[in-house]
């Protein structure tokens, strides 16, 4: 398994241990991940997205005696009324581009 496969089962794990047994959570493509957070509010998600980014940036990989840091950026929102499936996941995605704009290992609801 090559170093970015190992990264993103780490990441993987970590997301999917520490979610509710309700909530989903899975690879969007490339080193991407969705989550659905159901019956949650704005301040429970911040607090979900702080805790998750928090875990992965405190674990690490060895590799070769070596220890590999991680981190991960996070776009999060709260379906609104209006909302279709493409609004949510355009609106997430770009709060995620926002996150990683700002300096990586964020969290940005919105």
């Amino acid at each position: 398994m090559d170093v970015g496969d190992l990264v993103l089962k780490f990441v993987a794990d970590t997301l999917v241990k520490n979610i509710r047994p309700f909530d989903l959570v899975g690879r969007w493509g490339g080193e991407e991940f969705i989550g659905i957070i159901r019956n949650t509010n704005e301040k429970n998600l911040q607090e979900l997205g702080n805790r998750l980014r928090m875990l992965v940036e405190k674990s690490y990989i060895i590799l070769a005696d070596n220890k590999l840091n991680v981190s991960i950026s996070i776009g999060a929102t709260i379906v609104r009324g209006d909302d279709d499936i493409n609004t949510i996941i355009k609106r997430a995605d770009e709060l995620l581009y926002q996150s990683k704009r700002t300096g990586r290992n964020r969290l940005t609801v919105g």
